[in-house]
């Protein structure tokens, strides 16, 4: 079987080694790929398989390694045509073009092998365009040749179906290398090669759609370019064509069987299908089709990584949709709807329901959606796509849908309409019962107390607290939500020892429920806690083990990235910029993608990394982006009040605009003054931050004594509040400050006792500031090595010999040692203590042993007559 040849492509010498074999011409728009000619050419291996659906340019692959043949090497190419084929039809073929002596004994495999192992040179043997239906004699033969052929002889074959081989086998030998559809379709670059092969010019957003539209079906691609200018391509993204409609016909759709033409159909209106999925949805006709898909390489892409869940290949279901069929989509959405519901995946069932046009099953389903589902991949942004597809009256139509759509709300920030969700709420009192009532009062203040937290409220924790008193267990998730807001309440009011209280007992709940999401969400809070107090080195570690925990049973959620952005907030404050940017972006993008509020919180770490390294554009960037994502979201300015102002003056510090950032500085505080207004949740510090910059204000501006008498008090406040991390912040400004008023052996004084506790807490990001003002001062005290960064220098710092006791206003323990010594006083044994806040006897221990040296006594009761002396208990 030969084809037309240019014998003008091929070296004289590679010309001469095709004989009676032919090869075909390019095609006049073709493209070279030399990744996968690479990867091919490059394979030390029996076989070399090309599988993949139509289109996808393998015969045009081959046909490329095919002239990169090497000098030594003999060359066979065989067009089978996709039509059946026999083992003596190959024996012919082979013999007639290798000029093969050999007799014939009867059996032709052995015939074959006797003829490969007779041919003296090193062989290529090419089979475009295996045969496409079921041979399973001349499947056999060939896995026989494969496998018991020379070593000398490489096979090549192009297919649009699997053949029946021991493939894993080969695989697991090495002696296999293959190319799926995944690989051969068009990566960015090469799309752009071929709208130039095309003389085609088209905007960045084009672009995206067509490389998205097409999933990279090099033939879909070509059709849609043909005689197209942009406006044409836009518009047959949307609509097709009449060229792409025929070759679907053809190509794909001819000479199937009705039921695989009806399943494609079906499927085509299907995000995601399985095995099961498909003999329920199919009636009858489901089975062993997904194998037969998957053998036939119909446009089958598999979307997990087990094989278990499918879908097809996004350019041909949309043109599917487009063709005139026989099946009832309705009927397909209903039964795949009835298959989700009886697994319990209420968001799939939902999704077909709506997609069948029958919106009462829809919010029927809807009543079964947990409240922790709402917390995994972009569930928040499909509910809310819901509420806009479902009448109102529908979805207002019980309290479980009322209370689901309120909570969604919250993760989304979009505060103000957590009113209305409230108001609907209300107009179902009374109810018919006292139990009822209670129940459904509980929720409403469950809700309006998270809405009261979220706006900075002080009443969030009397409405808290009144429904947990009364919210059931069967309400175990609103219990959970209302500890969280206490705590975070308790955070903003600088109640640390409560906060802790609060998270734990969340905490206690969510792991006796087994809500690994909830679990995780209640250690933001936490991690947050403890970077507060300065343990950063525990915040870290409980940060990566949330993560990991996540990691095996949650592939996206807001709380992951919420995790991702604290990391990014983390590794910024000990100096590790670039991975900080990096884990910025990935908690950013991560959040976006959830539909999570918390969104702004990575354009605000991004913002402030950006100008402490000086790069003022990128800075203004987020900071604009983050106001846009508010605007576009309809976020109120109460959920982030004073934060933009805070990081925008930040920026203009930096800068050294020091009239401009004093003016937004005292904005944000006079936001706060003279108002009942509470931090908001994942800013905790807003305020004192806020006064910290305006003594760095004061102190650029040469009013060195002013600065000096604020950051003292600042000192104070936040040693007394345990807000470590701060403290230490103030104290480098405060060192700053008396070097530069000319008390420099206070200035001494003031930076080492900084420097011990930055290394202490592995605190780099106030060193920043000084290494910018204060260079050769910093130097002095810290001093450098060659290519060491400040995080290096710290670390390295020794801190100096000081008493065994030290006075009050110097004595520093971390917020765990606090409630450690606490309990101590209440009269806890060391066991009593592990069980309250779920750590070891040996960790108790080690505090306890840490708070005697700290404070300079031997015993239990000394340590506690020491702190009721320094008033902290």
């Amino acid at each position: 079987m030969s084809v037309r040849f240019n014998p003008g492509a091929l070296s004289t010498e590679a010309a001469s080694q095709v004989q009676v074999a032919t090869i075909p011409r390019l095609p006049p728009l073709h493209i070279s790929r030399p990744r996968l000619v690479d990867a091919l050419l490059e394979a030390r291996c029996r076989l070399r398989l090309i599988c993949a659906p139509a289109g996808f340019g393998k015969s045009v692959l081959m046909n490329e390694c095919a002239r990169l043949v090497p000098a030594d090497t003999h060359l066979v190419w065989l067009d089978l045509g996709g039509r059946a084929f026999s083992a003596e039809a190959l024996y012919s073929q082979l013999r007639r073009v290798l000029s093969g002596t050999t007799l014939e004994s009867g059996d032709v495999q052995q015939d074959l092998i006797n003829l490969l192992n007779d041919f003296p040179r090193p062989l290529w043997i090419m089979l475009d365009d295996y045969p496409r239906g079921v041979t399973a004699p001349f499947d056999a033969c060939l896995d026989l040749l494969i496998e018991r052929g020379p070593e000398s002889v490489s096979w090549w074959v192009s297919s649009r179906r699997q053949p029946a081989w021991k493939l894993p086998r080969l695989l697991l030998q090495g002696d296999l290398f293959e190319l799926e559809a995944e690989a051969l379709a068009l990566t960015p670059g090469e799309l752009r090669l071929l709208l130039k092969a095309h003389r085609l010019e088209i905007a960045d957003d084009t672009f995206k759609q067509l490389l998205a539209g097409s999933e990279g079906w090099l033939a879909g691609v070509s059709l849609l370019l043909l005689n197209a200018d942009e406006q044409a391509i836009r518009e047959r993204l949307i609509a097709g064509t009449s060229l792409l409609r025929d070759y679907v016909q053809r190509e794909v759709l001819e000479g199937q069987s009705e039921d695989v033409c009806r399943a494609l159909f079906a499927l085509a209106r299907m995000p995601r299908f399985s095995s099961q999925l498909c003999e329920h949805v199919l009636d009858g006709i489901g089975n062993d089709l997904l194998d037969v898909l998957k053998t036939s390489q119909l446009f089958i892409r598999q979307t997990d990584n087990c094989g278990e869940w499918y879908r097809l290949w996004r350019p041909l279901a949309l043109m599917l949709r487009r063709m005139p069929c026989t099946a009832s989509p309705t009927q397909t959405h209903l039964r795949a709807c009835q298959w989700f519901a009886n697994r319990g995946e209420m968001r799939e069932a939902v999704e077909h329901a709506l997609w069948a046009g029958q919106p009462e099953v829809a919010a029927n389903f809807l009543q079964r959606y947990g409240q922790e589902q709402l917390l995994i991949g972009d569930n928040v942004s499909h509910f809310m796509k819901w509420r806009s597809e479902l009448p109102q009256d529908l979805f207002n139509s019980t309290t479980r849908l009322i209370v689901l759509h309120g909570w969604a709300l919250i993760i989304s920030a979009r505060l103000d309409e957590v009113d209305d969700c409230l108001a609907d709420l209300a107009k179902f009192f009374p109810q018919p019962d006292a139990r009822r009532q209670a129940q459904l009062l509980a929720q409403w203040q469950a809700l309006r107390g998270f809405l009261a937290r979220l706006r900075g409220e002080p009443e969030a924790s009397d409405y808290c607290l009144q429904a947990l008193e009364v919210l059931s267990d069967h309400a175990w998730a609103q219990r959970v939500l209302c500890y969280q807001a206490l705590s975070q309440q308790a955070i903003a009011e600088s109640q640390l020892e409560l906060a802790q209280h609060y998270n734990s007992e969340g905490m206690k709940l969510a792991r006796l429920k087994g809500s690994v999401l909830y679990e995780a969400m209640l250690s933001v809070d936490r991690i947050q806690l403890l970077e507060i107090t300065g343990e950063f080195e525990r915040a870290v570690g409980v940060l990566e083990e949330s993560l990991m925990v996540l990691r095996d049973g949650v592939g996206h959620s807001p709380i992951i990235g919420r995790l991702k952005l604290l990391r990014g907030h983390l590794l910024a404050y000990q100096g590790l910029d670039e991975l900080a940017h990096e884990a910025y972006q990935q908690g950013r993008v991560e959040t976006e993608t959830c539909g999570d509020s918390y969104v702004f919180f990575g354009y605000a770490g991004l913002a402030e990394l950006a100008a402490r390294s000086q790069e003022f554009p990128a800075a203004y960037h987020w900071l604009r982006e983050a106001e846009r994502l508010a605007q576009w979201r309809h976020v109120p300015e109460a959920r982030f009040r004073g934060i933009l102002p805070l990081i925008t003056g930040v920026t203009w510090l930096h800068q050294g605009q020091l009239k401009k950032a004093r003016a937004i500085f005292i904005q944000v505080l006079e936001q706060y003054e003279g108002h009942t207004f509470i931090a908001p949740s994942g800013f905790y510090e807003l305020l004192p931050r806020a006064q910290r910059y305006l003594a760095v204000v004061d102190l650029l501006s040469g009013r060195c004594s002013l600065a000096i008498e604020t950051l003292r008090e600042l000192i104070e406040q936040n040693l007394r509040s345990q807000r470590l991390g701060l403290a230490c912040e103030c104290r480098f400004t405060l060192a700053e400050a008396l070097q530069m008023e000319g008390q420099h052996d206070d200035a001494e004084l003031e930076l080492r006792k900084a420097l011990c506790e930055a290394a202490r807490q592995h605190l780099v990001k106030p060193l920043y500031e000084l290494q910018h003002r204060q260079p050769q001062w910093l130097a002095r005290v810290l001093p450098a090595g060659k290519g060491e960064s400040l995080r290096d220098r710290l670390l390295q710092f020794e801190r100096e010999p000081e008493d065994s006791a030290v006075s009050g206003d110097e004595v520093i323990l971390s917020n765990r040692e606090l409630t450690v010594l606490r309990l101590i006083a209440q009269g806890c044994s060391n066991q009593e203590i592990a069980e309250q806040l779920f750590i070891s006897l040996h960790t108790v221990k080690t505090h306890a042993r840490r708070i005697n040296t700290k404070l300079g006594v031997a015993r239990r009761t000394q340590a506690v007559a020491r702190a009721k002396a320094l008033a902290w208990l």
